[in-house]
């Protein structure tokens, strides 16, 4: 049903009189956003009174980090937001670098579509590309971020500070490695560059490596901040390479590579120079013994050793994925198949479920454990363990799974390794045997 034409004048007139209190008490008039019809003679509107707010700003040469030298490149981040309800959006955006810049005082900054992110923060707005005055001494400089949004409410100037760094960074340690248990490369073999280095201002961004000498071509690669395999044989290094591959050919000894560092700021060090040794040989086994704990000579028991001699240090992770050289938990079993003349060891990961690229040893006879059987030492109980000190890997026995037999007569030991292990540079190892050169008592 209409409403009365008394009532429609009545609402127009409450109307005015809330208008007319509005101005004479000096108020604003409001933005009106969107309306809406909610029926006969009503509507709504929406308004937006709440300048943006910019909550973080920073000026950047790169992604690495928040900086700038004098006559450097950079550009200026910001993240801004419009909190009206409803909210009118961000309309524009300047900021005042005139202590960075002389005379821009407003650079416009615009939606940032790609290279936004500087540090761990991703930001909304940025500048076109800007050069810093020179000189410009070092140490904090200011600068401000002002915005607008489309309702017309403008923001005050929010103060940030940015570094002047004209200092250039310090290349420290590093290293090439096919291996994080230690240096090496071998030809056609994969690799990795590793690097660390030093800001005292803006901190270092990334380095630069010229590995000529061994990836023919490769004079610029890039290493990024490390986030994971970062420590190599102790050290743990700030920057890494992608993989690369090195030649082949490629000259077996001490091949040299060269470093830079860049900081946040864009200061570039000098070159520093690194070597590496190129090792193209197969590793071979060495010897394999075996000696009595606290037990019984001749009988394998809980606490007894076996050691294996490689010609050079083998990589961990190639014999087994989890290990870097400490003392880890093993299964090893001590077997007769078939009725077999000779016992042979073999060793096998903490489940017993799989071997380990250790190969296996003829213990030169049968005796050791009843035809056709297999005793197992730390399946259960308490683990057999290894452990690696350079290029010896050292096992000892855990408990048995049931007791060995006790042979008194002496018999040499052959130890035929596994061709899957690898030495540091990637070298598989032979599969030659190696046998001891005189017969002695086992365990």
């Amino acid at each position: 049903m209409p409403r009365p034409r008394r009532t429609r004048l009545f609402a127009l007139a409450l109307l005015l009189l809330v208008v007319s209190a509005v101005i004479g008490a000096g108020g604003t008039w409001a933005a009106f956003s969107s309306s809406t019809s909610t029926g006969a003679d009503t509507f709504s509107a929406a308004a937006d009174w709440t300048a943006p707010t910019t909550g973080a700003a920073v000026l950047a040469n790169g992604s690495g980090g928040q900086g700038v030298k004098q006559a450097g490149t950079y550009n200026v981040y910001a993240n801004i937001t419009d909190s009206g309800n409803p909210a009118s959006g961000v309309a524009s955006a300047t900021a005042n670098v005139t202590n960075i810049t002389t005379g821009q005082t407003a650079v416009a900054l615009t939606a940032c579509a790609s290279n936004c992110t500087v540090g761990a923060t991703t930001y909304g707005y940025k500048s076109a590309q800007l050069t810093a005055k020179t000189p410009l001494t070092a140490g904090t400089q200011t600068f401000t971020v002002s915005s607008t949004d489309s309702a017309g409410n403008a923001s005050t100037a929010t103060s940030f500070n940015v570094t002047v760094d004209n200092t250039v960074p310090t290349v420290g340690t590093a290293v090439i490695a096919h291996s994080t248990a230690g240096a090496g490369v071998k030809q056609g073999g994969t690799y990795f560059v590793y690097g660390n280095a030093s800001d005292a201002s803006t901190g270092a961004a990334g380095m630069t490596a010229n590995v000529n000498n061994i990836t023919t071509g490769q004079t610029a690669v890039a290493l990024t901040p490390c986030s994971s395999s970062c420590t190599v044989a102790g050290t743990t290094y700030g920057f890494k390479s992608a993989q690369l591959i090195a030649s082949n050919p490629l000259t077996a000894g001490a091949q040299t590579y060269t470093l830079s560092a860049t900081d946040a700021a864009g200061n570039t060090s000098g070159t520093s120079s690194f070597s590496v040794t190129v090792d193209n040989t197969a590793p071979t086994a060495s010897s394999s013994t075996t000696a009595n704990g606290t037990g019984n000579t001749g009988q394998p028991e809980a606490g007894d050793t076996i050691v294996l001699t490689f010609s050079q240090q083998m990589d961990p992770f190639s014999i087994l994925s989890t290990w870097s050289g400490p003392s880890t938990p093993i299964v090893v079993r001590i077997s007769n198949t078939g009725g077999a003349a000779h016992d042979f060891i073999s060793f096998w990961n903490s489940t017993n479920t799989t071997q380990l690229p250790l190969g296996s040893i003829d213990l030169g006879r049968a005796g050791y454990v009843n035809t056709g059987a297999t005793i197992t030492f730390g399946a259960s109980g308490t683990a057999s363990t290894m452990v690696q000190a350079v290029a010896v890997v050292t096992v000892t026995l855990g408990t048995p799974s049931t007791t060995a037999n006790r042979v008194i007569n002496t018999t040499p030991l052959t130890w035929t390794p596994s061709t899957t292990a690898t030495d540091l540079a990637g070298n598989a190892v032979s599969g030659a045997a190696v046998t001891q050169a005189s017969a002695v008592r086992q365990f």
